[in-house]
């Protein structure tokens, strides 16, 4: 763990202590960047697949993503909302650790960034334009997957991990209502159209709300993966 982030993994977030790292840490890592490399990432999904063999190429690219994410985001957007920490996250910035089958251990940082972010600039622009975005579209293209799949693996890590970080009466409400809105209104990281707008949901069922996404994952075609359960948009029967 980061010594100058441990006051943000406390309470549901201390399990995600380890997600973000300083160099040194693991004995090994690869710069992120060459995620973009085709050989690197499909390398990645055939240690992947030996974790799920037999399972669907897409769905082994959208679950190894959910891996990738949950390391990121969690961690990123808890230093933020909780410290106001601006974190050299873009890809181009940092390594990542691996586990044994090419999931995602952790995201080596260079260092544990500035007190403050710059001012005037979107608190989650490095996370998710200078992070998430490029390598979305990789995965995309090189897998033919639906990058919008992609973006709803993203958003729902992230609206998850704001509604913990709401319940903590320490987290900065101006960052818990920044990020919403990349959730949902069209304001984003980029200035643009927001590509997670929508794509977690809470609707009305039997007299509570649910939460759910608008696409499913996929994981239902991994052998021995089970359903995710009511956040699914589609149910299992139908899905299997």
């Amino acid at each position: 763990m980061i010594h100058s982030l441990a006051p943000c993994f406390t309470g549901t977030f201390v399990r995600f202590k380890d997600g973000l790292a300083l160099p040194g840490e693991h004995p090994s890592s690869i710069p992120c960047r060459d995620l973009l490399d085709a050989g690197v990432t499909e390398g990645l999904m055939d240690r992947f697949a030996e974790v799920h063999p037999g399972g669907d190429r897409r769905a082994l690219v959208s679950m190894w993503a959910q891996w990738h994410f949950g390391a990121l985001i969690i961690p990123t957007t808890a230093a933020i909302v909780f410290l106001d920490r601006d974190l050299p996250v873009a890809l181009d910035q940092v390594s990542i650790a691996l586990h044994e089958g090419g999931q995602t251990a952790a995201i080596v940082l260079p260092d544990d960034g500035a007190s403050q972010r710059a001012g005037g600039t979107n608190r989650f622009a490095r996370l998710f334009s200078g992070h998430v975005e490029p390598l979305i579209r990789h995965l995309a293209d090189r897998f033919r997957v639906s990058p919008r799949m992609l973006w709803n693996n993203a958003a729902d890590i992230f609206e998850w991990t704001l509604q913990q970080a709401r319940a903590d009466d320490r987290a900065n409400p101006a960052a818990l209502d920044e990020g919403r809105g990349l959730l949902e209104s069209r304001a984003s990281a980029d200035g643009q159209g927001s590509p997670m707008g929508g794509l977690i949901k809470y609707l009305p069922h039997e007299n509570e709300r649910i939460r759910r996404r608008k696409l499913c994952c996929l994981r239902y075609l991994l052998p021995g993966v089970e359903c995710c359960g009511g956040i699914c948009p589609t149910p299992p029967k139908a899905t299997r």
